[in-house]
């Protein structure tokens, strides 16, 4: 999702010596839209609804795995070498599962916020296209990812935006 951003912007930033003779430039905060419009505040719900268990089970992974040190340190004073050897191989063992669940989980995680991204991005893009040629900007562009240095706070349309965003996702959903 960050690369196609990236690349639009990128495109974007290229014309905008034609553009800006055109008509206005309108930059938008991305991030706040995506964070604070309905389509993105749904599908954060839906993911933390998708992965609160395996979440919960990494966390008591983590935790047992904390007591386990504690345990270690305490008992290897009273504990034999081959005890303590063998506790501390299967404390690694349990990391290094740990370590893979955590790996799985951010992979599973990252490939179910990208499936979820795709359509909200698309109607993003629309709704920026429509307010574009509605209120005759030239250009709209990310204030975040486009390098923009300086931006009158009156060239912020992001709260605009997020509006549009909301009603072409609820648009979208009632076909």
């Amino acid at each position: 999702m960050r690369k196609i951003l990236l690349t639009v912007f990128a495109l974007l930033l290229l014309v905008s010596s034609a553009a800006a003779a055109q008509g206005p430039v309108g930059v938008v905060d991305m991030p706040r839209i995506i964070k604070e419009s309905e389509p993105g505040q749904q599908a954060r719900a839906t993911l933390q609804e998708t992965f609160k268990s395996t979440q919960e089970d990494l966390d008591r992974q983590k935790n047992e795995l904390e007591k386990m040190r504690a345990d270690l340190q305490n008992q290897s004073l009273v504990l034999s070498q081959s005890a303590k050897e063998d506790k501390e191989q299967e404390f690694k063992r349990r990391i290094r599962d740990l370590q893979d669940s955590v790996q799985s989980f951010q992979r599973k995680y990252k490939a179910e916020e990208d499936k979820l991204s795709e359509p909200i991005i698309t109607v993003i893009f629309e709704a920026l296209r429509d307010y574009g040629k509605k209120n005759g900007y030239a250009m709209i562009v990310d204030g975040n990812n486009a390098g923009v240095l300086y931006v009158e706070e009156k060239t912020n349309i992001t709260d605009a935006i997020i509006v549009e965003v909301n009603k072409a996702w609820k648009a979208k959903n009632k076909k």
